[in-house]
């Protein structure tokens, strides 16, 4: 484990921009989703409903569609996930939080 000095945290913390952390988390949401949902199809489970579509997502969040869409959009400028959201999506997407931010 490594040991920083005060100056060398500051210049880590000061790299963290929270528009990019966004960006990666939302940009990984989607990508862990999708190849979810694509083990889901191959598996051929009997089930009828994919809980990996946006649309079920959206409601295991309890979000509307539409909401949930922005959060997996490169181009929203605007998503903002409350971290209490994020660490359930760290759940059902079987990941870590630390993946969500790579």
């Amino acid at each position: 484990m490594a040991v920083y000095s005060y100056q060398e945290l500051q210049e880590k913390i000061a790299k963290c921009n929270n528009d990019d952390l966004y960006y990666r988390i939302c940009r990984n949401i989607k990508k862990l989703r999708k190849e979810k949902y694509r083990e889901f199809k191959k598996i051929g489970s009997n089930s009828t409903i994919n809980p990996y579509t946006t649309e079920n997502i959206a409601a295991l969040l309890d979000y509307n569609h539409t909401h949930y869409k922005r959060f997996e959009s490169e181009n929203d400028s605007t998503k903002k996930m409350p971290l209490k959201k994020i660490v359930l999506l760290s759940i059902i997407l079987e990941t870590s939080i630390e993946d969500l931010m790579k």
